[in-house]
């Protein structure tokens, strides 16, 4: 018997509605709203009016390329408020991505480091990345893993999470199995 293919009880998608033609005065008119937006997405008040300029021009360049294509059934007020808290909420991710703007100091004291007393900076950089793989592991195994690695023992990990020992001494065996595996998939070159 042949397998029914993913997807074919589906209608075909609707056709997109054209692209509408919109004054970039109505878009500023948005400001007002699109600041409070910012504000709650955890934009600093010092670098709201840069986030907002970065949302409006990108919102009139989008309008432009006719990127902007509303249904005609819906009131057309609405829909382009919630167009522009969309592209508001996407500017203020990418606001708290940027490394420079999270005040990240890759070495706590410049002056010792030039000195040569600590650590090469590279050492952090890499321990963050790390931690984000540490992420990919299962939780239950990943919780008996980090308690492993700060020096506490098995028996003690199991007791403090109420667990058997066996259980515990696979966990932290399968934890170290998948974290060696998903190292070895971020450092192959064919990612």
């Amino acid at each position: 018997m042949r397998r029914r293919r993913r997807g074919a009880n589906r209608p075909p998608a609707a056709p997109k509605p054209p692209p509408a033609e919109i004054k970039p005065e109505a878009i500023v008119a948005q400001s007002k709203g699109l600041r409070a937006v910012l504000a709650g997405c955890g934009v600093p008040a010092r670098d709201l009016d840069d986030v907002l300029q970065e949302c409006l021009i990108g919102a009139i360049v989008a309008v432009r390329e006719g990127r902007y294509r509303p249904a005609p059934a819906v009131d057309p007020a609405f829909v382009l408020r919630r167009w522009l808290v969309g592209i508001a909420v996407r500017q203020a991710a990418k606001y708290h991505e940027k490394a420079y703007r999270r005040r990240e100091v890759a070495v706590a004291d410049p002056l010792a480091h030039a000195a040569g007393q600590e650590q090469s900076p590279h050492a952090q950089v890499e321990a963050r990345a790390l931690l984000k793989l540490l992420w990919l592991v299962h939780p239950r195994e990943r919780t008996v893993l980090v308690l492993v690695s700060t020096g506490e023992l098995v028996t003690e990990v199991a007791r403090r999470l109420d667990l058997p020992g066996g259980t515990a001494f696979s966990r932290l065996r399968r934890g170290r199995k998948r974290f060696a595996a998903v190292l070895a998939r971020s450092r192959s070159p064919l990612r």
